[in-house]
């Protein structure tokens, strides 16, 4: 059925737990067409609705989840959905992208897109059913990790009913500012949208819904789809290195470059790094390959431990990123133990980066005096001791002696600790950074320094194909990359709005999303207008952290990498000084941003539809 004139009604769920009152909505059509879904449409509805002074764990707050036009479908790799928010850890945007099948299910429900607000005064979890929603108790579910609580709750409906579990384990009911929410071992990561559901006393959302997705052009829109899977099956990277190895092959790009972080990101070299290489990974630990829905690549590994100390650990990874923030950044090279670590963050619901990149920091106070065994709980917190990991793990999951300190995140630490710890903690705007070191691939500065929503490697865009493989940029040089990392921030925004996965990127651009896009939901768009909103969503983002009082000054990296010079590898010697600037520079020229203060212009804002945002913005620079 068409409504609002195409194939994508924008029906908006409102619950608000204070009251447990519940409505639906119409989402403008415009909105829709101009923010796409997904990350777009949860940035355009968290700008609107969340005044820049809420309280990120207060009942103002909002979590907002959003799927998009091609979840759903057969689209290639469309199995996801984002949720936004304001982070309880960096007090500014977040949005966090999971995969499963809870996007569809959601749809399936009769819903684009879910707000909730307000605050329960007890564990309650929301079920979602064919235009249908009920707020229910869930007291006999708070406590549970996230796998026994996906179970328990899908033994609550009639049997044969399938559904698809989003939901948080201890660490989100523990307030820990880095939890993230927990959809079938996938994780909505970053910044801690897991704690926004914990403070909301929020155990889980559980959507059953059953309704058709129809299509605009059913016959053009299978077309479309097998041009973009003959694209995918064509791409020797996605068929020979992420299809076999997962986004755990970048390790080897990354330690060939000399851009692997190790020891807190001291050095770039980690002695036995052949027993984390993805190829170990699948040579004695991989007991299944798994795709997500409507995904031919299936770069997902379930992998297990058969002896030795961390025997009985399994867990649907480790990713790249895993692999750095318990591995490299740890100087640990026992894949065991990471995927024993990798298996605890999915059960208590922790972010892996934030976690094993506070750990390494905790390392490196250890070892340079700053905390001793009395801090520690008596733990040997010395960097490559990898049975302390897990320890801290849960120590930080339930806030326990050393956990305290630790459990919202390396920022937080280090202002607790001061000494000059700040030097060396690892992050951006309070997130901390993901797993490229920018001294060798000097483009990923700006993705790290510059992105939404902190440290993050995602949001930017993945530039380091471009630097390191494509031939057409010089890895340590400054110029160019401003546009560069402009373009790669804009596609990616696109990409997470309509929702398909980042890495299709290696194997069609725009033109195709846009036409699956067409004969999906009937938008007569090309790949010029989806350009222009994948720009439009990262303005709007930069907004509402404009709004929150970030300014150019925010845009920066740990001083280890302003002015220590990379010690060993083939990156040796690298060092941003003064370069970042230049860079940071050019990249606001590129994005129409005002070069002193980091604000977009009106003039910008203007010229991409935004006048909402120029009116309702009184800030001055």
């Amino acid at each position: 059925m068409k409504e609002n004139g195409f194939i994508y009604p924008g029906r908006l769920l409102r619950v608000d737990l204070s009251s447990g009152v519940s409505s639906v909505e119409a989402i403008d059509p415009a909105v829709l067409r101009s923010f796409v879904g997904g990350r777009g449409l949860g940035a355009y509805l968290l700008y609107t609705e969340v005044p820049a002074d809420t309280d990120p764990m207060g009942p103002e707050n909002k979590l907002i989840f959003t799927n998009g036009p091609l979840v759903g479908t057969q689209a290639p790799c469309s199995g996801r959905f984002n949720i936004s928010t304001k982070s309880p850890q960096t007090g500014i945007y977040l949005f966090s992208l999971c995969s499963g099948r809870f996007g569809e299910f959601m749809r399936r429900s009769g819903y684009e897109a879910v707000v909730v607000e307000g605050k329960a005064t007890r564990p309650v979890y929301l079920l979602l059913d064919e235009n249908k929603a009920a707020v229910k108790e869930a007291d006999e579910f708070w406590g549970m990790d996230t796998g026994k609580t996906e179970k328990a709750m899908k033994r609550t409906l009639p049997a044969g009913v399938k559904c698809s579990v989003a939901c948080i384990g201890p660490a989100g009911e523990n307030l820990i500012k880095t939890a993230c929410v927990i959809s079938e071992r996938r994780a909505a990561g970053r910044g801690g949208a897991g704690a926004v559901m914990g403070s909301k006393k929020l155990k889980a959302v559980v959507a059953s819904g059953g309704l058709s997705i129809p299509l605009f052009d059913e016959q053009g829109f299978k077309d479309a789809v097998k041009k973009a899977r003959g694209l995918i099956r064509k791409n020797p990277f996605l068929t020979e290195s992420m299809s076999p190895f997962g986004s755990a092959v970048s390790l080897n790009l990354t330690s060939s470059y000399g851009i692997f972080p190790v020891r807190n990101w001291q050095k770039s070299v980690l002695e036995g790094i052949d027993a984390l290489r993805p190829q170990t990974m699948r040579e004695k630990y991989l007991r299944k390959d798994k795709a997500c829905p409507s995904c031919p690549i299936a770069c997902s590994k379930i992998t297990a431990v058969d002896s030795g100390p961390f025997a009985g650990a399994e867990t649907e990874g480790p990713e790249y990123e895993t692999l750095y923030s318990f591995g490299g950044a740890c100087d640990n090279a026992s894949m065991e133990s990471i995927i024993l670590a990798d298996q605890l963050c999915d059960e208590l619901g922790m972010d892996t980066i934030a976690c094993g990149v506070t750990i390494a920091f905790a390392m490196e106070c250890f070892e340079k005096g700053i905390i001793g065994p009395k801090e520690t709980d008596g733990i040997d917190l010395r960097f490559g001791n990898a049975e302390a990991i897990p320890e801290i793990i849960r120590k930080m999951a339930a806030r326990e002696g050393i956990g305290e300190l630790l459990a919202d995140g390396v920022k937080a630490a280090s202002d607790r600790l001061g000494r000059g710890t700040g030097a060396f903690a690892m992050h951006a705007k309070g997130m901390e950074l993901g797993g490229y070191d920018p001294r060798g691939v000097k483009s990923q500065a700006l993705v790290l320094a510059c992105g939404p929503r902190g440290g993050c490697h995602h949001a930017g865009g993945y530039v380091i194909h471009a630097e390191l493989v494509s031939g057409m940029f010089d890895r340590m040089a400054a110029k160019g990359k401003g546009s560069l990392v402009k373009q790669a921030r804009d596609l990616r925004a696109v990409m997470d709005s309509a929702i398909y996965c980042a890495f299709l990127a290696a194997a069609f651009r725009l033109d195709v999303a846009a036409e699956m896009i067409r004969t999906s939901v009937g938008w007569d768009v090309d790949e010029k207008e989806l350009a222009r909103s994948g720009e439009r969503i990262s303005n709007i983002e930069r907004m509402f952290n404009v709004k929150t009082g970030l300014r150019r000054g925010d845009d920066t990296l740990p001083q280890r990498l302003l002015s220590e010079p990379m010690p060993d590898g083939p990156s040796a010697g690298g060092v941003l000084g003064s370069d970042f600037d230049l860079m940071v520079d050019e990249l606001y020229e590129a994005c129409g941003w005002d070069k002193s203060s980091g604000i977009p212009t009106p003039e910008k804002l203007k010229e991409l539809g935004l006048k909402t945002i120029i009116e309702g913005y009184k800030g001055g620079g």
